[in-house]
């Protein structure tokens, strides 16, 4: 069952209006488009790598994501149109459990894009990999973030002090997370 779940999230994953592109499916001006979007200063700024990636550094990346049973990432499309990336990492089939992360569009700003992508995720966590458990990491001044994760239902668990540093500063990262609301005591 660990094997065809794998292949299923190697693929293209599609449910009601959302596409969920897997990195190692996209056409070489989808890759440059990711790797624009990545760059973009409102969204570098909230990485734990900040540098600008090279194209061969990307396309490093992508080629390493066809074999990992635990890194999956997603261009995703709403109504066809491009609207952010999502990504599920450290994912653990056994213990069901994973980290994701998610960006916005920066070029094009489609409202709601965040809450869709938010959604998207805890859909696909739940619903459709079954895990029991989801966390992520924001650093700790991405209060943009921290509110939109708060209003889906994640909680603070922990906080990773002075984790990253930024703009001369150490940063803590909080690292915050959801139970599956769906799964019955």
């Amino acid at each position: 069952m660990m094997e065809e779940t794998i292949k299923k999230l190697r693929g293209n994953i599609q449910f009601d209006q959302i596409l969920l592109k897997n990195f190692i499916n996209l056409t070489a001006e989808e890759k440059e488009c990711v790797r624009r979007w990545r760059n973009h200063p409102e969204v570098r700024k909230w990485m734990y790598n900040d540098h600008e990636i090279s194209p061969e550094e990307h396309e490093a990346f992508i080629k390493s994501l066809k074999d990992s049973k635990k890194d999956f990432y997603y261009l995703v499309f709403h109504e066809e149109k491009p609207i952010g990336v999502l990504t599920f990492t450290r994912l653990d089939l056994r213990n069901r459990n994973a980290y994701f992360g998610l960006y916005a569009n920066p070029e094009e700003k489609v409202s709601g894009a965040g809450l869709i992508l938010e959604k998207t995720a805890i859909r696909l966590a739940f619903e459709i990999l079954k895990l029991h458990t989801l966390k992520l990491e924001v650093i700790e001044d991405n209060l943009r973030a921290i509110n939109l994760y708060r209003s889906a239902g994640f909680k603070e668990e922990g906080r990773l002090k002075e984790f990253v540093f930024k703009d001369g500063t150490w940063k803590d990262v909080i690292v915050m997370g959801m139970i599956n609301p769906y799964e019955k005591p």
